[in-house]
Order: C-alpha cells, then structure tokens, then sequence
C-alpha cells in the first residue's frame, strides 16, 4: 500500500508518518511525503490514498485535487484541515473524509481502516468459469466447496464453478481479503458474511448455515473472534 501526504507543516508531515507506521507496519505500506502540492502532482508515483492539507502555500489542497480528478476518479483523498466548514466544497472532488488538525490517532487508525476495507472490496479475483473469465470481488462470496476436480464460489449473486483446488481458492481471495477460512476440509467461508455460530454451524447473513466440523471449530472461532475484533463489526 503506497500512502502519499501533503502538507507544507515539515513537523506535521514526519508525524503524520510515524504515526501511520505505528499502525501499519512498515513491510505493508509505504508512506511518501510532499511539502508542496507542486511537489505531489509533479510526482509519477501511483498511490492507494492521498491525504492533502487544504491550506498551502502556492497550490492550495482542494485545487490540487480538481487537478488530480482531471485524470484520476479512483484514489482517495482525505482532506486535512483546520476549518471543518470547507467540507462541502470536498464534494465535487469526490473526498473520502475530513480529518481536523490536530489529527486524533483514533480517527486517523479508523480511516485507514475504512479505506483498507473498501480497497479489498472494490479489488477482485479472476476466474474462469464455463469459457468465461469473470472478476469476482471477496466482498461477494459467502462461501467456496470443492466439487471434485472443481471448486464452488457461491456468491449473493450467482454460482461459479471453476476448476481449481479448494486450497488455491482460498489463497487467490485471502491475497486480497484474508477473510476466507476453513470451517471443513470441503468448505471455506468468508467472515464477512458471518452473523453467528449455532452449534457446529456457521450462519450467514444470507440465511445458509455451513456446517463445521470438530477438527475446525476451535480454530474458526478464533479466527472469527479476531476478525470481528479488527474489523468493529
């Protein structure tokens, strides 16, 4: 995950990274920082969120990201600011979220957050399924079964079958999800759409209940437990 700053405050912007590393880990994100908004929108680097300080010296922030949006409608942007009322302008750039100075750690730990799970959401796995190849994003599947040499990728939507390994699915999703585990040596979940576990079963929220057998269920409902933990559902 590559995360950009642009602030023309020097003190904030190292802060702002330390404070981004404590809660990302430094193997999983990269945090570059500008100055200026010259500085960001000259730079070729792609980047997963921007965060823009409305109030610069030259290219003020919400300039900077008229500027952006010309050519780029999928990056996030939060604004930082010190005047909360600018919120509406924020709007017509498409703004994720307004975090005020002084950035408080909660709101800036729940931001990333919130931002991880859309990007995991909005990211999705190839598969082939009867000569078609077809995007299926994680946030869309409530389970995966083997069936033979085939897997089964029951989504809201739609079944997919696709040849491939049980174990080979489950990774292809967790790349991008990690919310997939295996509550049978047949069957893996997504956590997502888990609501309970009744008995040996696992409830979704679209009313299946998956069985899960005994040599699982102590580390399913671990796992679920600290997924539900990490992600304040």
């Amino acid at each position: 995950m590559r995360i950009a700053i642009c602030d023309d405050e020097k003190v904030f912007l190292k802060n702002m990274e330390a404070k981004i590393y404590r809660i990302i880990p430094k193997l999983d994100c990269t945090v570059e920082l500008f100055s200026s908004a010259e500085d960001l929108l000259n730079s070729t680097l792609d980047f997963d969120m921007i965060f823009l300080d409305i109030e610069m010296g030259g290219i003020d922030g919400m300039t900077a990201a008229r500027k952006i949006r010309q050519t780029d409608r999928r990056t996030p942007l939060i604004f930082i600011t010190s005047h909360t009322e600018m919120a509406l302008e924020g709007y017509e750039v498409d703004a994720f979220r307004f975090l005020k100075k002084p950035v408080e750690d909660v709101k800036l730990a729940q931001t990333l957050h919130d931002l991880k799970l859309m990007n995991e959401n909005m990211r999705g796995v190839l598969i082939r399924s009867e000569g078609e190849d077809i995007v299926v994003a994680p946030s869309q599947v409530l389970y995966i079964e083997s069936d033979n040499n085939y897997v089964r990728i029951v989504t809201t939507s739609d079944i997919y079958a696709a040849r491939m390994k049980l174990a080979d699915a489950v990774d292809a999703f967790n790349h991008v999800s990690d919310s997939f585990r295996r509550v049978h040596r047949c069957t893996a979940v997504n956590m997502m759409h888990v609501s309970r576990i009744r008995d040996k079963e696992a409830c979704l929220d679209s009313g299946n209940a998956i069985g899960i057998s005994r040599s699982y269920l102590t580390a399913f409902k671990k796992d679920l437990y600290e997924y539900v933990r990490e992600t304040a559902r």
